[in-house]
């Protein structure tokens, strides 16, 4: 019976497929030319499309026949010179070396609105550094003084909505920046080798200094006119308070906290903050360098008295691990540790739990539903109660060690769906009743679901190059796999470097955010990333942030559809999938065994390298 089953599944699908009609899209919608070869293209979130070429740094707008903006300045830039300024149209610029020259490009309109060696920073800047959501950059090193035509060591910051120098404020040679300095209304704090200045930046007076050498970070609160100092020392930190209106240091000793900070949060209860003290499990040099690169360790939790410094908490709660969540709630703090385990504090440093919760390794999701709190981790899922920290339904659903786990919430059945090893269960909204809708997902090519929606035909399923829909009672209706032809050693040596990109500009996002009330958001199947940097950035007038906020709301063109890489009959292309029937749409030749190409899903595009130094746009919609 099964067979016979299987069999009908099949003939359905093949039956559906040919139904379809597929066409083959031949004919590029714009084609793009260049005068020298194209090394890389990148789609960003702005929706430019990113490409290097051997004439210049070029963007290309969605459905534009005419390339938007080409920059000769940047004609040999790499990909791993990128870095994206999250929820923004900015792309800053840095080529390696200490002494190089930093651009910052708006990618909405192509305008340079940094360029240090056009501002004549001698051999470029040393350090550079993005302070949001003033959407300042502030950078260091020597300038060039009108008239003069002399050079003198100085800090600029630049407005980025406006690319203008605001102001440079002249420094001793003696007293370089150190660390990343902030704003606080009309006040810059930059922290130098010999001591924190705060400048006005109206005028570039000094209001005051205060003396702390060689601080690595600032952090203001503006609600409450609190400045705070970091600096590193060693594998530790020391915290210093400074007062915002003459400079004093109010913890002259400061307050040293053992490991490297990795989160700052203002709360009405103290300053709650994070360290991470890492072990390599290797002593010597080796232990050393294992502690920065990747040794394992645990984080430690401080909770800071705003008056004087010491910490509040005369035991930190036991981590055994390093933290991976942390939120900042009405009645404590709820963290959740990356080895597993979640544990809830009151402010007063009592555990609000009898115990911390165990949970599997790698907690993925942490989210607010109505019955609680849910989490997901590679091996266990279950909502807690917030109150007690045990399991709202009696009981977690545990599940074989999972890498790849995926969710989705299916709203008219009120259950949560969870991809693993297993299957996938489904846990009841309402009771937390649980089992598996489906062991097998019939996916090919020793991949594994990475996706997950609830769709009105069904439950469906996806990886790069898999296609399943289920019924709602985990019966797989259509099933479609596309063999892979194989990544470029380009693209792998591409997307690694763009990974480790990401992840670097994330956790600095990560850091600046942190020194915000942070609260535990609620669940949704999909992680809405465009959507909250529009919210976030709504408020900025500027012609190039309303142009991506409409980026941000648009509904994607090709939601109904799924791109898969594959080698067709006719060589290597693009085939297009119906997301409800798993019918094969169209498909597009790019005659090419290792193509270099990127899909817009917003717009409906796919950009394509044609040619050494032509870029085809197709149209999707079709």
């Amino acid at each position: 019976m099964k067979n016979f089953k299987s069999t009908m599944l099949l003939v359905i699908s093949f039956l559906l497929s040919i139904s379809f009609n597929a066409q083959s899209i031949d004919t590029p919608e714009h084609q793009y030319t260049f005068n020298g070869q194209v090394k890389w293209m990148l789609l960003t979130d702005t929706g430019t499309l990113l490409a290097s070429t051997g004439e210049a740094l070029i963007g290309i707008k969605p459905n534009s026949k005419e390339v938007a903006f080409k920059i000769d300045r940047l004609k040999k830039v790499k990909e791993e010179n990128l870095e994206f300024v999250p929820g923004t149209p900015y792309l800053i610029i840095k080529p390696k070396g200490m002494m190089t020259h930093t651009s910052v490009v708006d990618l909405m309109n192509g305008k340079m609105v940094f360029d240090s060696k056009a501002e004549n920073w001698k051999n470029g800047v040393t350090s550079r550094h993005f302070i949001s959501p003033e959407m300042k950059f502030v950078v260091n090193g020597m300038h060039k003084e009108e008239g003069l035509g002399q050079y003198k060591v100085g800090v600029g910051l630049y407005d980025m909505l406006t690319g203008e120098l605001m102001r440079i404020f002249e420094r001793k040679g003696s007293n370089l920046m150190s660390g990343m300095p902030d704003i606080m209304g009309d006040d810059i704090v930059i922290p130098g080798i010999k001591n924190i200045t705060c400048y006005s930046i109206s005028s570039g007076v000094v209001k005051w200094t205060a003396d702390v050498k060689n601080a690595t970070r600032i952090v203001t609160n503006e609600d409450t006119k609190e400045i705070y100092a970091f600096r590193t020392k060693g594998s530790n930190t020391v915290v210093y308070k400074v007062n915002a209106n003459n400079g004093n240091v109010m913890w002259p000793e400061g307050n040293k906290l053992k490991g490297v900070i990795s989160r700052i949060n203002f709360t009405n209860h103290g300053l709650a903050i994070v360290t991470n003290i890492l072990s390599s499990g290797k002593k010597g040099l080796a232990g050393k360098i294992g502690n920065k690169l990747k040794g394992s360790g645990q984080s430690k939790v401080y909770l800071l008295d705003l008056n004087n410094g010491v910490d509040l908490w005369e035991k930190s709660p036991k981590t055994k691990g390093i933290i991976s969540h942390f939120y900042i709630e009405d009645d404590g703090i709820l963290f959740g540790v990356s080895s597993g385990g979640i544990n809830k504090v009151g402010f007063d440093g009592t555990p609000l739990w009898k115990k911390p919760l165990k949970t599997g390794s790698g907690i993925q999701i942490m989210a607010r539903v109505d019955k609680g709190v849910l989490y997901i981790s590679q091996s266990d899922t279950d909502i807690i109660d917030m109150n007690t920290g045990e399991s709202v339904f009696g009981k977690a659903v545990k599940y074989k060690n999972s890498k790849a786990v995926t969710s989705a919430y299916d709203e008219n059945r009120d259950r949560f769906l969870v991809s693993c090893k297993d299957g996938i269960y489904e846990i009841d909204g309402t009771n937390g009743e649980y089992g598996l809708l489906t062991k097998d997902t019939g996916f090919e090519g020793k991949e594994n679901p990475t996706s997950m929606s609830v769709r009105e035909t069904g439950i469906l399923l996806s990886s790069d190059q898999n296609l399943t829909m289920l019924d709602f009672n985990g019966d797989q209706k259509w099933h479609t796999y596309y063999k892979a032809p194989g990544i470029s050693t380009f693209g792998k040596v591409f997307m690694a470097a763009l990974a480790v990109s990401s992840m670097a500009m994330a956790s600095a996002s990560a850091y600046q955010a942190g020194a915000n009330k942070v609260a535990l958001g609620s669940y949704h199947s999909e992680t809405r990333r465009m959507e909250n940097y529009q919210e976030g950035f709504s408020n900025i007038a500027a012609a190039s942030f309303k142009e991506l906020g409409k980026r941000f709301k648009a509904t994607k063109a090709t939601e109904n559809s799924a791109f898969i890489l594959t080698k067709l009959s006719a060589g290597v292309g693009l085939v297009k999938v119906d997301k409800d029937s798993g019918g094969k749409v169209s498909e597009i030749i790019l005659k090419d065994k290792k193509p270099m190409y990127e899909v817009d899903d917003i717009e409906g595009i796919l950009y394509f390298k044609s040619k050494g130094n032509t870029i085809s746009a197709y149209n999707l919609k079709r």
